[in-house]
């Protein structure tokens, strides 16, 4: 008897693509946390009954007792399109299924470790730990998505999302610096060092960090009481209890301005220290966590606590006890020195051997920048503002500073300036009307226009917060009633300001992407900056000639004379290039205006 068998499916294209996607981004989750030092349990879509329900997992990660399940959903792109043209609410039942999952195990913890036991006895963590010592956390990565509304995050209280941007950062990061990344991702769910592990209270003395000054610094220059110290401390302790706060990184709500790391750096600095057998002298700049305190070593070997005004008093014998926790000191200046001894525990090279010893056993030369316990220095904030100034004045001289890193600090600096302004309408309009996800504002999410030139040539002056013709300034104040010396300081005014700024440029951009929809897309040069801006000092110059903003209708038809091409057609490159932003303006634009009635 001849048995014929089934001929296996073809797939076609677009399914092996959705394949690919599929598997791509599974396997992204899986690097980031196993290049961290999380164990991966194979749960492989694990399904089990709990709660009177059927669960499944999709990914489950281990360290020491911290539980990470991750759930990825990659859900087909036209059915997301069909429930977007319906208006229907794309994977909330999904969403809904993993929160009641989610839900049951934080309830249930007992009866949930005891199934893990059974179906992955190999696993030492779930033997080794009792229930109520583990931490769970059950993480939700959707593909593609672009932010997590609140609603979501109020409705799904049991799930911690993770959009593209985050995620995209989390890989970057645990690539370059491998399981050091893993505090990192402690400080993003909140686990602090006294969470990990089995709790012992004889280790209650490894909670504090003491270490020799070597120059306590009474005349920074500094106002407002800050003061400085100089020690040194080994790179592995640096490692657990520094953290970076990147402008790219995860969102909080902070304004923050630290780059992104560069890998070639880290690389370059790992290089020096495995052929030299040293490290560098120049000092890292990190700001100490509350709580420091110094000690005076007496003959008899006792120690009494001294002020830090005391301290030059004293030529030696002063120890400084700094609070240890995960990420409880941020580094200002140094992070690619600190983190070349990054750990990689996959590497069996000769470089890894190396610097795992190093790691502790050189000891860097750290300044340690001390607030002081005032009203002013309470608030977050001001020690941002604090730390970008320090962080552009150390860095002016070295490597150029990238214009949007620039941008950010200057923002920190003084946020009701003109660059401060147009960055937060930058993000807004980021999230709604013709330039919804057209503008790049991380480096770790692409996007086709760049923002730096946009603000600094054209946009910053339209916004900047001064009463003048070509400011949107002047008629946010005559809406609101106020008077003409009015300024910007309280937040709920800054924020109805920007609010105001957002409103009129969708008004004036969607007349453009109304009267040129053909060529609204990455192709055309109308969606290149030289056009972007070019159409900003347009509206900019001619504020006061038409008598302020106006509403979308009126500027379609000022742009009903505008006969031109952004694209090269028929052999005839489109006119304008580089920086002839006013020239394309004054050329094209402004006439439309002055010709127009008010």
């Amino acid at each position: 008897m001849v048995i014929h068998m089934a001929k296996k499916q073809k797939l076609t294209k677009e399914q092996k693509a959705e394949t690919k996607r599929r598997n791509d981004f599974s396997t992204k989750i899986e690097k980031i946390f196993v290049g961290s030092g999380f164990s991966s349990v194979k749960v492989n879509h694990f399904q089990f009954k709990l709660g009177n329900r059927s669960n499944e997992l999709d990914h489950l990660f281990v360290y020491e007792n911290i539980l990470i399940i991750a759930e990825d959903t990659i859900r087909a792109l036209k059915e997301k399109e069909k429930c977007l043209a319906s208006g229907q609410q794309y994977g909330i039942n999904h969403k809904a299924q993993k929160e009641e999952t989610s839900r049951i195990i934080s309830e249930k913890t007992v009866e949930f470790l005891e199934i893990l036991k059974d179906e992955f006895p190999e696993e030492s963590t779930f033997s080794f730990y009792k229930a109520n010592e583990l931490k769970i956390f059950y993480l939700y990565f959707e593909y593609g998505a672009t932010g997590i509304s609140s609603d979501d995050a109020a409705r799904y209280s049991h799930l911690v999302f993770i959009d593209a941007a985050t995620m995209n950062y989390f890989f970057a990061m645990s690539q370059s610096i491998k399981r050091s990344f893993r505090y990192e991702l402690f400080r993003y769910l909140r686990i602090q060092r006294s969470d990990v592990g089995k709790a012992d209270p004889n280790e209650e003395s490894d909670l504090i960090l003491k270490t020799s000054i070597i120059y306590p610094d009474s005349t920074t220059g500094f106002s407002g009481g800050v003061r400085m110290v100089s020690f040194m401390m080994r790179p592995s302790t640096l490692l657990e209890n520094c953290c970076v706060l990147r402008k790219d990184g995860w969102k909080e709500k902070l304004d923050l301005y630290q780059r992104l790391i560069t890998p070639k750096r880290i690389k370059s600095v790992r290089d020096f220290v495995c052929e030299n057998n040293t490290t560098f002298l120049n000092n890292i700049i990190v700001t100490l966590p509350k709580g420091v305190s110094f000690f005076k070593t007496e003959a008899d070997g006792t120690q009494s606590l001294i002020n830090i005004d005391d301290i030059v008093k004293y030529d030696k014998n002063i120890t400084m006890h700094i609070p240890s926790d995960y990420n409880s000191m941020a580094i200002i200046d140094g992070q690619h020195r600190v983190y070349a001894y990054y750990e990689d525990p996959n590497s069996q090279s000769e470089q890894e051997q190396k610097i795992s010893r190093l790691r502790n056993e050189l000891n860097l030369l750290v300044t340690g920048i001390i607030y002081p316990n005032n009203e002013k220095f309470s608030n977050d904030l001001e020690k941002r503002k604090f730390e970008s100034s320090l962080f552009v004045s150390i860095n002016k001289n070295a490597k150029p500073v990238d214009a949007d890193t620039l941008i950010q600090v200057q923002s920190i600096m003084n946020p009701t300036s003109g660059e401060a302004i147009s960055r937060k309408v930058i993000e807004k309009l980021n999230e709604t009307g013709p330039f919804k996800q057209q503008f790049q504002l991380s480096k770790v999410v692409p996007a086709p226009i760049k923002t730096a030139s946009i603000i600094e040539y054209a946009l910053a002056s339209l916004l900047v917060a001064r009463n003048t013709a070509t400011s949107l300034y002047s008629y946010w104040l005559l809406k609101e009633g106020k008077s003409n010396d009015f300024t910007l300081v309280k937040e709920q005014d800054i924020d109805s300001y920007i609010n105001y700024c957002v409103r009129c440029l969708n008004e004036y951009f969607s007349a453009i992407h109304s009267k040129f929809l053909s060529y609204w897309n990455n192709d055309s040069k109308l969606l290149k900056v030289i056009s972007i801006n070019a159409f900003i000092i347009a509206f900019r110059e001619t504020l006061m000639q038409v008598g302020g903003p106006k509403n979308s209708a009126y500027y379609q038809s000022v742009l009903s004379r505008l006969k031109m091409s952004f694209n090269d057609e028929d052999g005839a490159p489109f006119p304008y290039a580089g920086a002839r932003y006013s020239r394309f303006a004054k050329d094209k634009l402004i006439p439309l205006f002055l010709r127009s009635p008010n």
